[in-house]
C-alpha cells in the first residue's frame, strides 16, 4: 500500500508535467496577474526530521528551484514559505505531497496552504475567487491521492485534480472551513 501511494503520487506528477509541456493551450486556467504576497503552507503533526525528509523526497520527484524557507511554530507546526512567483499548480502539488508523504506508517499528515490569487480566468471567464487568498487542503474523504481542494474566504469550495486539463470544478461543499493564515 505504501509503495502504491508513492507510485500514484509520482505518476500524477509525471503526467502533469508531461501534459503541461505537451498541452498547447487546452488548459484554460489562467492567472492573469500575480500578487506580491508569499505563498504559505502550514504543516502539523510532523517533527523537523520528518518534514526535511518529505521536502527532500519532493525535490527528488520535481526539479524544484524555488526559494523555500521553513520556520517552526508552536512545537510541531511548521510554516513553509514560498516567494510570490511560486505558481498555483506547484502549490497544489506541495500540499498534496505533504499530506501523503509518510508512506511507511500510512499516516495522512495535516497540511493547509494559503494561496493569494491575482486575477484568474477559466475558459475566458473571470473567477469569483480572483484577488482572494484561498485555503488549500486535501479533503478528509479523498481516496485518489491526486487531488487538492480549496475554500475561499466566503466558504466556496473547489476541487483541483492533477491528471487532466480543464479540471478545476466548483463543489457544493468540502470538509474544511476557511481559516485565515494569521488566525491559525
Amino acid at each position: 500500500m505504501t509503495t502504491t501511494v508513492l507510485l500514484l503520487a509520482l505518476l500524477a506528477i509525471i503526467i502533469f508535467y508531461f501534459y503541461k509541456k505537451t498541452d498547447s493551450g487546452k488548459n484554460n486556467f489562467k492567472e492573469l496577474s500575480n500578487t506580491s504576497v508569499n505563498r504559505v503552507i502550514r504543516v502539523y503533526d510532523m517533527d523537523m526530521a520528518q518534514l526535511k525528509e518529505a521536502v527532500e523526497s519532493f525535490h527528488d520527484f520535481q526539479d524544484a528551484d524555488e526559494q523555500l524557507s521553513i520556520h517552526q511554530e508552536n512545537g510541531h507546526q511548521f510554516l513553509l514559505t514560498f516567494p510570490p512567483t511560486f505558481n498555483y499548480i506547484d502549490m497544489c502539488y506541495w500540499v498534496n505531497f505533504l499530506v501523503y508523504s509518510d508512506e511507511e506508517k500510512k499516516t495522512r499528515h495535516k497540511a493547509y496552504g494559503w494561496y493569494p490569487f491575482g486575477e484568474v480566468q477559466v475558459n475566458g471567464k473571470a473567477q469569483p475567487f480572483s484577488n482572494q487568498t484561498v485555503m488549500m487542503y486535501v479533503d478528509k474523504d479523498d481516496t485518489e491521492c491526486d487531488n487538492v481542494s480549496f475554500v475561499t474566504p466566503d466558504g466556496k469550495h473547489y476541487l483541483q485534480s492533477f491528471a487532466i486539463s480543464n479540471n478545476l470544478k466548483a463543489l457544493d461543499n468540502g470538509s474544511e472551513k476557511y481559516i485565515p493564515l494569521n488566525n491559525e
